[in-house]
């Protein structure tokens, strides 16, 4: 199961390939990294709160009862990115992509702090 410490290293190797200069290869890797990242934000999300669902959005959901999150339709678009760029690969898919993992770092940021302190 996800750990906080698991997440929280995602996160800067995210932060990391956000910060490296844009190319094809870089792209590749941060949307890989974002992919890894918003997985374990919800299930380590879901072992802290200790929720019974398994469906992410379910997750989600619960996470903004517990003011986890702010933005639920957000983190439905976080999974929705990652979805699409696990199954498909497309070039202006990954550009899109690209676009989302910059937007979620901060709000991923945010997640893992309010977990340290739960």
């Amino acid at each position: 199961m996800a750990s906080i410490l698991e997440l929280e290293n995602a996160r800067k190797s995210l932060d990391i390939a956000l910060g490296a200069p844009k190319n094809d290869l870089n792209r590749d890797a941060t949307i890989q990294r974002f992919e890894f990242c918003v997985e374990l934000s919800w299930k380590t999300a879901k072992k802290v709160m200790a929720t019974a669902n398994s469906v992410p959005k379910t997750v989600i959901r619960d996470m903004a009862q517990q003011s986890l999150i702010a933005d639920v339709e957000k983190w439905f678009s976080y999974i929705e990115a990652r979805n699409l760029s696990s199954y498909t690969y497309k070039e202006d898919l990954a550009e899109k992509v690209y676009a989302v993992a910059r937007q979620f770092l901060p709000d991923g940021f945010a997640l893992l702090e309010k977990l340290k302190t739960l």
